[in-house]
């Protein structure tokens, strides 16, 4: 047999690299157990110390050195966001959980109305919680892409922040945040309970009356990260349930979604980076398919 040259660009074109979402389809689909994301990533990895990476990553590599999140946002607005929701920092004599804000629940608007229903609801059933003073990134969008520098300065910062504030239990309702910060910081030393907000609700509410009237038809969209990864896919569920919906899935759901489109860094992307259909296109006529009034 003659050898097999497997250098970058002989076997496989470096833009190739950068379509995978890290949704994990491919190792779950594996009838022989291949990890194939720690190939691509490690790929990713010497690319981008190479300089290689693409611009849309360089611009949000930039915002993430310089203001910590992937917007390159100023930090004023997550204290405004702190304060109108008021919100109290962690306290560990005081509070039961920390809540992790992530960069969305930091500095997007319509993220941050879900959190404040979370709040209402944390407050209803007297869960005390507090937020940190100050977060950084969990780094998963450095750490997927390849920039493993990026996400140890990131994670380092965080986990000294987290240890200093004496957290023992946190609550989020982003998943990337629950897998890096549960499973990626494990590897540095850090052992902490995470958990996703629809989880953490469900179980609060699991033995009281249900709270449906109107019937409502819904389809919900499992994101990789809480499905696949994590497999919790039951009590977001319960919880739709439970609040009047009638849930009709779409193709491809549980822990075998199909990926929205938008890990492993292809949020910063250009529509033009991704060839023929774009994966968020596709997966939102699957949705629109099931005929339900709200995703």
């Amino acid at each position: 047999a003659g050898k097999i040259d497997t250098k970058l660009g002989e076997v496989y074109s470096e833009k190739v690299l950068w379509q995978c979402t890290t949704c994990g389809a491919c190792e779950n689909q594996c009838p022989v157990g291949i990890e194939h994301l720690p190939i691509l990533i490690g790929s990713r990895r010497g690319l981008v110390s190479n300089g290689e990476a693409p611009e849309y990553l360089g611009a949000m590599y930039l915002n993430l050195e310089r203001r910590s999140n992937i917007w390159g946002l100023g930090y004023d607005q997550r204290t405004k966001f702190v304060q109108s929701a008021q919100l109290e920092i962690f306290d560990p004599a005081k509070h039961d959980v920390l809540v992790w804000l992530g960069c969305a629940g930091s500095f997007d608007a319509d993220f941050q109305k879900s959190l404040r229903s979370l709040f209402s609801i944390l407050r209803a059933k007297r869960v005390t919680f507090g937020v940190l003073a100050k977060e950084r990134c969990n780094g998963d969008p450095a750490k997927r892409t390849g920039n493993e520098y990026m996400f140890q300065e990131l994670a380092t910062g965080n986990i000294e922040d987290l240890k200093t504030a004496g957290v023992k239990k946190i609550v989020t309702s982003c998943p990337h945040c629950v897998k890096t910060i549960g499973a990626d910081y494990a590897k540095f030393g850090y052992q902490v309970e995470i958990v996703h907000s629809s989880v953490f609700v469900e179980e609060l509410l699991r033995n009281e009356p249900s709270l449906a009237s109107a019937r409502e038809t819904v389809t919900f969209h499992d994101p990789c990260y809480l499905g696949r990864y994590a497999g919790k896919t039951d009590e977001p569920r319960a919880l739709l349930t439970r609040f009047g919906a009638e849930i009709r899935e779409p193709v491809r759901n549980r822990d075998n979604p199909y990926c929205c489109g938008a890990g492993g860094g292809l949020l910063f992307a250009d529509k033009e980076e991704e060839p023929g259909s774009r994966i968020s296109d596709v997966r939102f006529q699957q949705l629109q398919d099931t005929g339900a009034a709200t995703v």
